[in-house]
């Protein structure tokens, strides 16, 4: 694929190694105030920037009709998906591109609607991520506690964020019970992994051409087809 890559920062320039590793081509690598008219000839973009900065990047790719791949967190994506559905323009964006986590948000709706019969086991999220991380608490650990509340019937479920350190992301799943506490946990080790995903769901947009927005979960489900 000819990529082009919106955010020059840590998960921009893991995206950038990701994506030579499997022998793409990089033809525009754009910053803060970077033309992204310069994205044009690129077979899909992936942007990894700032919620302050996500959505004008975003739109401006979806109108310039260039498959996106976006993986910003802290910001509403529903103005460029309805864009993209619109004009028929392939986006996914996705707070974290870890298969672990997609298995572990499922794992988390399973447990809450077992659970369910048995208000004893109090639901919670806790999160860990490094001290740079723009939101808290993260859009993933939002997606956990939505696919419990939904699971469960709950109507919110309290998430615990923590900002230390260099830790690239850590969600644990508590089910707390009066004797016993379950727990389901993932750890990310290094950004390579949101940056490989990243990769992986970027070449399923360019060879499947879906019209309009999809979710990280269509690309997991319909990769297996």
């Amino acid at each position: 694929m000819n990529l082009a890559i919106v955010g020059t920062g840590r998960m921009g320039r893991a995206v950038e190694e990701a994506a030579a590793g499997r022998g793409h081509r990089v033809l525009a690598r754009l910053g803060r105030g970077d033309d992204l008219a310069s994205a044009v000839a690129a077979d899909v973009a992936i942007e990894f920037t700032r919620p302050d900065q996500a959505e004008r990047n975003v739109t401006a790719l979806v109108e310039m009709g260039i498959p996106t791949v976006c993986g910003t967190t802290g910001w509403s994506p529903a103005g460029a998906e309805s864009r993209a559905d619109a004009r028929g323009v392939p986006l996914l964006v996705a707070p974290n591109f870890s298969i672990g986590m997609a298995v572990l948000r499922a794992l988390a709706s399973l447990a809450a609607q077992r659970l369910a019969p048995f208000p004893g086991f109090e639901p919670g999220v806790f999160e860990r991520h490094h001290s740079q991380k723009a939101d808290s608490p993260s859009g993933s650990a939002k997606l956990l506690a939505r696919a419990i509340a939904d699971g469960s019937g709950r109507d919110q479920v309290p998430i615990a964020a923590l900002r230390q350190g260099s830790q690239p992301g850590e969600h644990t799943v508590h089910f707390e019970g009066e004797s016993e506490e379950l727990l389901l946990t993932h750890r990310v080790r290094s950004r390579a992994v949101f940056a490989t995903g990243a990769i992986a769901a970027a070449e399923w947009i360019v060879r499947a051409r879906p019209s309009g927005a999809v979710r990280f979960e269509d690309f997991l489900e319909r990769s297996r087809a």
